[in-house]
């Protein structure tokens, strides 16, 4: 299925996020291995199985959006180097897990060129791996400078991860048939989301600017449908070019699929390409507006990767 994977997709233009990865960033990466490594292990054999599952994961990359909002709301903000890192870290520990999870369910066999961990190593690795990057997440969050904003921050992580689940579980189990627009727009905004909003949503709560959260939701809500829906686009544009006249529908979720089973059978004649791009712009738009009311510019570069995404859309030949 395509839903869902926008914010993690192998062929999605890179484009969208310019900004040059901060110093930090290598510190992520670092403390996500610790993290991933501080639980004692047992010598029981082919235990040290997913250890290697873990770096084979790592080692796909990824152009780390979450922990770049992270970084970057969290220097807007006044946070300490060591906070922002640490919320970088969890946040995409978090996200690693649901991508590993995600290829497992969806039988994507490879992620960014590399094997999905669960196509390597098999299914039951997988759901340890996923598990474990899980575990990690909550982990690597106990060691932020104010522990008195640990309880919302914990409930906060188990929020919209239980949001992405339930959007996981619509999108895995609705069929075409189904699929209404309302239905896509509640599945993308809860699968991406929600996940994406955290970074910003534990700054807030770190550095005192509870208030901003609700604004913070609808705002990376917004974006991610203007993502998922410019990625759908990219993905008719692939499949047109990739059919093999086999017939097989892979992205019956896609937002283009959606209008047209929605005119059929209707005596209308409207372009679904462009009606789907003009929907993406508004939504980009929106998150955009939405950005510009977070405190200290904390919402810049998630507006600067909206824009940028405006931009292609509007390169796209509908």
């Amino acid at each position: 299925m395509g839903m869902g994977t926008a914010l993690s997709a192998n062929q999605v233009d890179p484009r969208y996020l310019v900004s040059e990865p901060t110093v930090l960033l290598k510190q992520v990466e670092m403390f996500m291995r610790a993290s991933l490594q501080s639980a004692p292990q047992t010598s029981v054999s082919n235990s040290t199985r997913i250890q290697e599952a873990v770096s084979h994961h790592l080692q796909s990359g990824g152009q780390r959006l979450r922990a770049r909002l992270a970084l970057s709301a969290g220097k807007a903000v006044g946070l300490k180097e060591d906070d922002c890192i640490i919320v970088a870290t969890v946040v995409e520990l978090l996200h690693n897990a649901s991508l590993i999870h995600d290829d497992l369910q969806d039988r994507d066999e490879f992620r960014r060129g590399h094997q999905a961990v669960w196509s390597k190593f098999g299914s039951d690795i997988a759901i340890c791996c996923g598990d474990l990057f899980l575990s990690a997440s909550y982990a690597a969050l106990a060691n932020v400078s104010k522990a008195g904003a640990l309880p919302k921050m914990y409930q906060a992580m188990h929020h919209r991860s239980s949001e992405a689940i339930y959007g996981q579980c619509a999108d895995l189990s609705i069929t075409p048939e189904q699929m209404q627009l309302e239905t896509y727009l509640a599945i993308v905004r809860a699968k991406s989301g929600a996940l994406l909003s955290l970074p910003l949503e534990l700054v807030f709560l770190l550095s005192g600017h509870n208030s901003a959260i609700l604004c913070t939701e609808q705002a990376c809500k917004d974006f991610a449908v203007g993502f998922q829906i410019y990625d759908d686009l990219l993905d008719i544009d692939a499949d047109q070019r990739q059919s093999n006249g086999s017939g097989k529908d892979r992205d019956a979720l896609n937002i283009v699929s959606v209008f047209e089973l929605m005119d059929a059978g209707l005596d209308t004649a409207f372009d679904s390409k462009r009606l789907a791009k003009d929907l993406a712009t508004e939504y980009l738009l929106r998150a955009e507006a939405a950005l510009t009311q977070l405190p200290v510019q904390s919402g810049a570069m998630l507006s600067e990767c909206s824009q940028n995404i405006r931009g292609l859309l509007n390169q796209l030949s509908y």
